[in-house]
């Protein structure tokens, strides 16, 4: 393999060139978050009638509540302070979020694209080690929107800062499972390691909630299909990264 800017040899996992300081295709090609979604979609739809109860368990106990319970706060308490509803809305997330992670655990003992609804309950032993996770996401949220929000450039500010989590965080079950270690010790790894592909990263993430989102119109079926193919793309795209020695 050569680099395509200096034509100097470079190891078929190096994500730049030792030479000239710039990216090799790796980066485009191996890693391209869109090839790796389509491949995890190709093996994955195979196994979607397999996926469907712990798919429709986890729109039932997570997603669904959680929309629910958000749309009524905003339409029944609209009377309290801005800060209040904000503060209910990320206590509403903190616990339901974690409902919708613990499936890693099972996902990552897998080789496979099939969950069943037995390994989907089992998961619920790593639910606090998922609710760690969801915590510490929810503090960032609290603390950069009372730090940004209400200036017109601020605001800007707080969005940048929360795609950027976005793209540090996606990684994160994975690299919990993989290396067995705390949510606090994987984002560490992720935020100092993934630079290089924090683009792909977020793309990846993007396209998933878009995804998730728009299967959340076709209430339980819709999602009994994108979330278990949501937690098998991302245990296969970090995988891919911890292969090419990313993480």
């Amino acid at each position: 393999m050569r680099c395509s800017h200096c034509n100097e040899k470079t190891a078929s996992h190096d994500l730049w060139c030792v030479k000239c300081g710039k990216y090799t295709e790796v980066i485009s090609q191996d890693l391209s978050a869109k090839k790796s979604l389509n491949s995890s979609w190709n093996k994955y739809k195979t196994f979607r009638g397999s996926n469907l109860p712990a798919g429709i368990l986890a729109a039932l106990t997570g997603m669904i509540p959680l929309c629910i319970l958000i749309w009524l706060q905003n339409y029944t308490l609209l009377a309290l302070p801005t800060w209040q509803m904000v503060v209910l809305s990320n206590i509403v997330w903190l616990f339901f979020i974690p409902v919708m992670l613990v499936p890693f655990s099972a996902v990552c003992r897998k080789d496979d694209y099939e969950i069943g609804v037995r390994d989907f309950f089992a998961s619920f032993k790593s639910y606090f080690k998922y609710f760690m996770l969801s915590l510490v996401s929810v503090l960032f949220y609290l603390i950069i929107f009372y730090l940004c929000k209400g200036d017109p450039i601020l605001n800007i500010v707080w969005l940048v800062l929360v795609v950027y989590w976005i793209a540090i965080v996606l990684p994160l079950p994975i690299l919990m499972e993989r290396y067995e270690i705390n949510a606090l010790k994987a984002l560490k790894i992720a935020y100092k390691q993934a630079g290089d592909v924090r683009w792909n990263i977020f793309l990846m993430a993007i396209i998933l909630v878009i995804a998730n989102i728009l299967a959340t119109l076709l209430f339980v079926i819709g999602l009994a299909i994108t979330l278990p193919f949501t937690w098998f793309a991302i245990r296969d795209y970090v995988d891919k990264l911890i292969e090419y020695e990313v993480f």
